[in-house]
């Protein structure tokens, strides 16, 4: 099964929840608001992609900013809470990011914060760093209702939503479904 609303993934039914140009329409939000926020900065603000489903929105992101004329670093950090069977774990840093954060100002992009234990232990992380950055700030597609108290407010935000599994646009569900365009939510 698959048609422009629902498709089936890893045995699974999802069904349609935003569409690429809803993501995208989103994603030139964020760069404008990057943009009035960071514009009168002579520091290069550094876009934090956490890998690996953070990556998509951050690249769409990054190529927002671009297009609007605005320049940034890129640069990235490889977390791991989850195993194989998808139930959580102890976070660890598989990656650590490689451009020094010390004084700059740091936006962490990720595309879903859930319970919010691998933010806050990211954001402990930076904020503990012996040079750390001046800010951090974050950006993300979706923050589920459900999640736990956060260290950290979500500054950039395109969607709340419910405890619902979705897969695409960097969400997966067993590696499966990360690269579709367009955010799907599991059909109960």
């Amino acid at each position: 099964m698959n048609s422009d609303n629902k498709i089936l993934v890893d045995g699974q039914e999802f069904k349609l929840l935003f569409g690429r140009k809803d993501i995208l329409k989103k994603v030139y939000e964020f760069a404008n608001q990057i943009i009035r926020d960071y514009d009168h900065d002579s520091d290069l603000p550094v876009l934090l992609f956490v890998l690996t489903g953070g990556a998509y929105l951050g690249v769409d992101l990054s190529r927002a900013l671009d297009q609007l004329g605005f320049q940034h670093i890129v640069d990235m950090v490889r977390l791991k809470r989850y195993d194989d069977d998808e139930k959580g774990g102890v976070v660890r840093i598989i990656s650590p990011p490689s451009f020094l954060l010390a004084n700059r100002d740091v936006i962490v992009v990720e595309d879903l914060i859930d319970e919010g234990k691998t933010m806050n232990f990211l954001h402990q992380y930076l904020k503990n760093l012996d040079q750390p950055p001046r800010t951090i700030e974050y950006c993300t597609l979706i923050l589920k209702d459900s999640h736990g108290p956060l260290d950290f407010n979500v500054k950039y935000l395109a969607y709340s939503m419910g405890p619902n599994w979705v897969i695409g646009n960097g969400m997966d569900s067993k590696q499966f479904g990360r690269g579709l365009l367009n955010v799907y939510v599991k059909v109960e």
